[in-house]
């Protein structure tokens, strides 16, 4: 099927908002889309190419010592992460 216009966009809620309306597809993480999904305004197409990971991932040196934002960084991330589940 030949489509014809692009939008290209890295605002989650831009992004929703224009798929919710029929107007194309997201590749979203899943928890920023959970509830449209329960509600139907969103579904899931193409699930069975859909990587399935168990949770988040940080990679560092473990000999490293962790500066100061890389300390507040993993505990933030660890505040959200925590909202989201």
């Amino acid at each position: 099927m030949p489509v014809r216009g692009s939008v290209v966009t890295n605002h989650r809620e831009l992004t929703q908002a224009l798929v919710e309306q029929g107007l194309g597809l997201a590749y979203a993480f899943e928890p920023s889309v959970k509830e449209a999904l329960r509600t139907g305004r969103l579904v899931r197409v193409l699930e069975e190419y859909a990587p399935g990971v168990p949770g988040f991932f940080l990679y560092f040196p473990s000999r490293a010592q962790r500066s100061g934002p890389l300390r507040l960084f993993i505990e933030v991330a660890m505040e959200l992460a925590a909202k989201t589940m």
